[in-house]
């Protein structure tokens, strides 16, 4: 009985042998049906991140602190007296030349935070001090003050602005030039050589 059977087994174990599909047909049909991903076009990228980065650029420029501006003019007395004033002569390294008893008006503005101007005479001797000194005129936009050179020597006139609270100046040039790059604030000078 044993043949009979096997023979019946291995006749339902063709029954439907002509419907299988052939060897590798998966592999096939995962080949056909995969996709690659779909590229952009370049210009799909690079619109958005170039208009990103020029927003990203105006904010930079429109929030950036206003840049420290020091103009430093002088006026002779002899424009009072109704003479015509003299050239101005520059005394090498942007040192400018000028007589004694000449008027020098100072005009700080721009900056961040709070603003002052000192002004030196030979690096040691404080001739100026402003916000303090009650000559200065301080308004929302600025510090000016009208400085005159009494003395022969070098001056230099210092601008300092910070954001934070101005920091302590022992009167110095040396020392204050310190504590200023000490505090992390802003500094732009002005020299003059007074004869």
């Amino acid at each position: 009985m044993t043949a009979p059977l096997e023979r019946i087994e291995a006749a339902l174990a063709q029954l439907g042998a002509e419907h299988e599909p052939p060897a590798g047909w998966e592999a096939r049909v995962l080949a056909a049906v995969r996709t690659e991903p779909a590229r952009r076009p370049w210009w799909r990228i690079a619109v958005p991140a170039l208009t990103l980065a020029t927003a990203a650029g105006s904010a930079v420029f429109v929030f950036w602190p206003r840049p420290f501006a020091l103009d430093v003019v002088a006026e002779s007395p002899a424009r009072v007296r109704g003479e015509p004033p003299g050239p101005l002569r520059m005394r090498g390294e942007g040192v400018e030349e000028r007589a004694v008893r000449d008027i020098v008006h100072v005009a700080v503005s721009g900056g961040a935070g709070r603003r002052a101007v000192r002004v030196y005479r030979n690096e040691t001797e404080l001739v100026m001090s402003c916000p303090a000194d009650p000559a200065c005129r301080v308004t929302r936009d600025g510090i000016t003050v009208d400085v005159t050179l009494d003395k022969v020597g070098d001056y230099v006139i210092v601008a300092i602005a910070s954001a934070d609270a101005l920091p302590v100046m022992p009167g110095t040039y040396d020392r204050d030039t310190a504590a200023a790059i000490k505090a992390n604030a802003t500094r732009r000078e002005r020299k003059l050589h007074a004869r």
